[in-house]
């Protein structure tokens, strides 16, 4: 449809009469083609019958091999012992058989036990047919992969049978290397005079080994290329249209060579492309010359018509129109009683139209002066002001537009007044335009834009419904630097509040924030009726490690067991705290007698499972011990602690590296005991 908007009325005329001929251009296309495809169909069907031909031809040397291996079979020399004699017989059958270069015996290992070159031993050159000669039958022919003959050094293809089985139990197979300059004769008499390619082609192992013209030596691989993949792909033979190996695009049909026996030779017939379509292509040229003119004439016609009876009142009309545009109102437009009605009619309204025109510029140059006087004022407030119609879509914006947010007023207006605002904000966004298009006047909204520059700006948008409800004007004031303030306070805030709870060298939890932790806990205990359990951890014989290891090792000795406690306990609820020095606290809502006494062995195994050495201590390492109680019902924070206080001192009383749980009402017992220090 774009494309029709800017076409005149001449342009349609000629696009009319080319939509007529167009059926007529598409029948001679259509038909174009369709003798391309016959030809290609009958090139296709010519080319595979004479690459079966061919194929043929070649596989008659693969038969004739295997005659004259089949005859020699039975020749007492090839399974005499005597490797001399054996020499002789194959070197006077060679001189009568150019079809091969070399000739020879083989054993099951594949060894040359005779050959026509007197002497020569070793293994054979083509071990993959040597080894295949095991499974191979009685009067089956093999044929090898391409090789360089290791005694004749020339190019060649290995073909060989079995030989009965000798009296003494051997097992041998007589072979040929065949001479391919038989198959290049083969070739060039396909080829002929002709403009065709033909190659011998192993698609197992991608090689060509005999191509007319010739263009590569006997053998040469080709690998991936798109004709061997083809015929790889059809092993019963087929036609593909491919990229020589010349570089050349023909069409080619390809056949298997039958008598080629355990191989996948295939034999390959080009003909260029040039000469498969050589008479669609000189009808085709014919066709659409003829075409051409006969569309050439059409055009001149269309446009000449298109002209006189369309182009030249319309360019009439259209003038008047410009100058109706441009506020002249004189000169009224004439058209010839001969054309169309249409633009008589049309000529007569803009006349009318003039004179109305002219009423109304007076009232649209007092409408401007009115808006001039507004803008000014808008462009001249720090605070940018929008208005958006009910669509959504900006149709004002005022100049301070380019502090706030970068942008050209005229680069704002038409757009999506949501296009800025971040994708986090949006949902609040349009909540504010809701409320604002439903209430006459709303609060102030706080969200963040994009800058033209790409940086993110925090806003304060307030907003409210035009008095003719025909859109909405909104007021957005740049608030960043308040925003950074009030981040700046909230991460200093942050940063006391976490100094104030969190102790300096192991990072767990300090004594104000465990005095705090205790006492919002028992109060809770209180309330549930659950138990609370507390844990008092000391360092056994740590001014001992201090003074063998000094304070620095101290102090790393505490953060590595701080660090212990706090991963041995999993709970959310649960916590830890540094009592002093070296002690430590655990406080575990929720937990009974029996439940804190397990997590405490934890505790205890994990510390010792750090095997901080201490040589100070008889056991050879840093051990910890632990006093637990546990409570129920809402309790004294000095209380808890001196039953767990107690519960502690047993437990180093008793030998340290242990844990000792106290009742509550135990505590009694120990009132008047006094405390080890280390």
């Amino acid at each position: 449809m774009s494309i029709l908007h800017h076409m005149g009325v001449r342009s349609r005329m000629v696009t009319l009469i080319m939509a007529t001929i167009a059926p007529f251009l598409a029948l001679i296309a259509a038909g174009i083609l369709f003798s391309y495809s016959e030809a290609d169909r009958a090139t296709r069907r010519n080319i595979a019958s004479d690459a079966e031909l061919g194929a043929a031809k070649f596989s008659r040397v693969f038969l004739d091999a295997k005659v004259v291996l089949g005859t020699l079979r039975g020749m007492p020399p090839l399974q005499a012992s005597d490797r001399a004699r054996c020499d002789g017989f194959v070197q006077k059958v060679l001189a009568s058989q150019p079809m091969f270069v070399t000739m020879g015996v083989l054993d099951a290992a594949g060894n040359i036990v005779c050959h026509n070159k007197p002497d020569t031993t070793g293994q054979f050159g083509d071990m993959e047919l040597a080894l295949r000669m095991a499974n191979a039958g009685a009067d089956e022919l093999l044929v090898g992969r391409f090789m360089i003959g290791p005694v004749s050094k020339k190019p060649t293809v290995a073909v060989a049978m079995r030989l009965p089985t000798t009296s003494a139990g051997e097992q041998l197979s007589i072979f040929g290397a065949l001479n391919l300059d038989v198959f290049n004769h083969i070739a060039q008499s396909i080829v002929a005079e002709t403009n065709h390619t033909v190659a011998l082609i192993d698609p197992t192992n991608q090689r060509v080994l005999v191509r007319s013209p010739t263009i590569v030596p006997f053998g040469t691989a080709f690998p991936g290329h798109p004709l061997i993949e083809a015929i790889a792909g059809e092993p019963d033979g087929g036609t593909t249209f491919s990229i020589g190996f010349d570089d050349i695009h023909r069409f080619f049909g390809f056949a298997p060579v039958a008598d080629a026996t355990g191989s996948s030779l295939a034999v390959s017939l080009g003909l260029p492309e040039a000469e498969a379509f050589a008479d669609v292509q000189g009808r085709a040229t014919w066709a659409i010359v003829l075409a051409i003119v006969a569309l050439i004439t059409a055009i001149l016609l269309s446009a000449t018509i298109a002209y006189w009876t369309q182009l030249r009142p319309l360019v009439r009309l259209v003038l008047k129109s410009e100058r109706l545009g441009e506020g002249k109102f004189t000169s009224p437009v004439t058209i010839e009683g001969w054309q169309a009605q249409e633009f008589r009619s049309l000529a007569t309204s803009l006349n009318q139209t003039a004179g109305k025109l002219q009423a109304a510029q007076e009232i649209e140059r007092k409408n401007m002066e009115t808006e001039r006087r507004f803008r000014l004022v808008a462009d001249n407030t720090a605070d940018m002001i929008t208005a958006v119609d009910l669509t959504g879509r900006r149709t004002f914006v005022s100049g301070a537009s380019r502090d706030v947010l970068g942008y050209e007023p005229q680069e704002l207006i038409g757009r999506a007044a949501l296009d800025l605002v971040h994708e986090e904000d949006r949902d609040r966004v349009r909540e504010l335009f809701r409320r604002t298009r439903d209430i006459p006047d709303v609060g102030a909204e706080q969200y963040r834009v994009t800058r033209k520059d790409g940086t993110l700006l925090w806003v304060e948008v307030s907003g409210r419904r035009m008095a003719d409800e025909s859109g909405l004007v909104f007021t957005m004031r740049n608030i960043s630097k308040r925003k950074a303030v009030e981040a700046e306070l909230e991460a200093a805030n942050s940063q006391l509040l976490r100094l104030a709870t969190t102790d300096e060298l192991t990072g767990i939890n300090n004594r104000r924030e465990l005095n705090r932790l205790v006492e919002l806990e028992t109060r809770r205990s209180g309330r549930e009726g659950q138990p609370l359990s507390v844990m008092l951890i000391d360092v056994d014989h740590f001014k001992a490690f201090n003074d063998i290891y000094g304070h620095v090792e101290g102090d790393r000795c505490l953060k590595e067991i701080a660090a212990a406690i706090s991963g041995a306990i999993r709970r959310p609820a649960d916590s830890c705290a540094r009592y002093g020095g070296e002690e430590f606290a655990v406080l575990l809502p929720n937990t009974d007698a029996t439940g804190a006494s397990n997590r405490a062995e934890v505790i205890r195994r994990a510390v010792a499972s750090l095997g901080i050495v201490h040589s100070g201590h008889q056991q050879g390492h840093v051990t910890i011990s632990i006093g637990v109680t546990t409570a129920q019902g809402e309790l004294g924070q000095s209380a808890l602690f001196e039953a767990a206080d107690q519960a502690l001192y047993v437990a180093k009383a008793g030998g340290r590296d242990r844990v000792v749980a106290s009742a509550l009402d135990m505590r009694d017992q120990f009132a008047d005991s006094g405390r080890s220090s280390d």
